[in-house]
């Protein structure tokens, strides 16, 4: 595998693990009751996820396959941006009350972007100030294609009515940057938004006018600010060193592929003991075993889509002893052989 694909994937791997349990399940919950109203049933918009609503949060993989179970219930057809969803500040939890006590909408947005990973957010969310605008900008989008696309026009949605929100007043953006061609569906955006809509861009952005960032927040509490932004602050720096467990792990796993240490190796490596290791992945919601699967997965793509290598070297180099368990474990993962991978990766589009 060339250098800069293994560095992509360790990349991708650093910031994020599939399996954590990181998104906050009243979202989902919200998607379903969304659904409902759509006459869609919760047991249809959640078939296959495993997800149980009882539970606190859900894993980013869980999300993602609901997302998708969504759109291909409703359509890629941005009836989402029709009739957007009502926002409340509730729905970003200790975040939002962090947000809406703040002075200023500037150290709102600060606030935002400094902990919004605690909202179980899939993209790293940047800020800066360009000229006369302000600039939010979508950086290392976990899901791809339709789901990633519906990810950010949602998340554009709900910034806008947000930001609106915490002024107490109708917001506009000025302008929408948008890093996809654009849909047949292109229109809606205009309806939504109602500014400049531009597809095609390098990077996926939300500018507002600079200006508004200097306004006062109706709902200001400096105390209460204090005390948000606190406990935003100890949570957020327990989930990154939960994160660091995982993107160790994964960076192990991905450093020296076909040699896949066992558990004990790997918890000596990060200085753990084996069963220390594995009560903490497993309070993360998922195990060493998940951890590997997701690695192997990944190379095995890689490997199927950029090199000539058989299927059987293939399953040498991720530590199969059998080619057998090596094709069982890949028509679990993508419900297709390695032969019917490649060879649809070779058809013509």
């Amino acid at each position: 595998m060339a250098i800069s694909k293994l560095s992509e994937l360790q990349s991708r791997f650093h910031n994020y693990s599939l399996d954590k349990r990181a998104f906050p399940t009243p979202l989902v919950l919200s998607l379903v009751q969304s659904m409902e109203e759509r006459g869609i049933a919760a047991d249809v918009s959640l078939a296959g996820t495993d997800i149980d609503l009882s539970s606190e949060r859900v894993t980013y993989k869980q999300r993602i396959h609901q997302l998708s179970n969504m759109l291909d219930l409703v359509g890629m057809n941005g009836v989402w941006l029709e009739s957007p969803r009502t926002v409340s500040i509730s729905d970003y939890g200790l975040l939002g009350y962090a947000m809406m006590s703040s002075a200023t909408l500037e150290q709102a947005v600060q606030i935002a972007v400094k902990y919004h990973k605690m909202a179980g957010a899939l993209f790293e969310l940047a800020f800066e100030v360009d000229g006369d605008e302000a600039v939010l900008r979508i950086d290392h989008l976990l899901p791809g294609g339709r789901v990633a696309q519906y990810t950010v026009e949602e998340l554009f949605g709900g910034i806008s009515r947000l930001i609106g929100l915490l002024l107490g007043r109708d917001h506009t953006p000025t302008r929408i940057l948008l890093n996809y061609e654009a849909p047949e569906y292109a229109e809606k955006h205009l309806q939504c938004f109602r500014c400049p809509v531009i597809f095609n861009q390098t990077s996926c952005q939300y500018r507002f006018s600079r200006e508004e960032l200097s306004e006062s927040l109706a709902e200001a509490d400096a105390s209460t600010a204090q005390i948000c932004e606190e406990s935003c602050r100890k949570l957020l720096n327990q989930m990154e060193i939960e994160d660091d467990i995982i993107s160790r792990i994964c960076h192990l796993l991905l450093s020296t592929p076909g040699e896949f240490p066992k558990l004990d190796a790997v918890a000596q490596r990060l200085s753990l003991g084996a069963r220390t290791l594995r009560r903490r992945l497993n309070d993360l919601g998922t195990s060493y075993q998940r951890i590997l699967d997701d690695v192997r997965r990944e190379l095995a793509i890689e490997y199927l889509r950029t090199t000539n290598l058989t299927v059987q070297e293939i399953a040498e180099l991720l530590g199969y002893s059998e080619v057998t368990n090596f094709r069982r474990a890949f028509m679990r993962w993508v419900e297709l052989s390695p032969y019917q991978y490649r060879k649809q990766m070779d058809s013509p589009a």
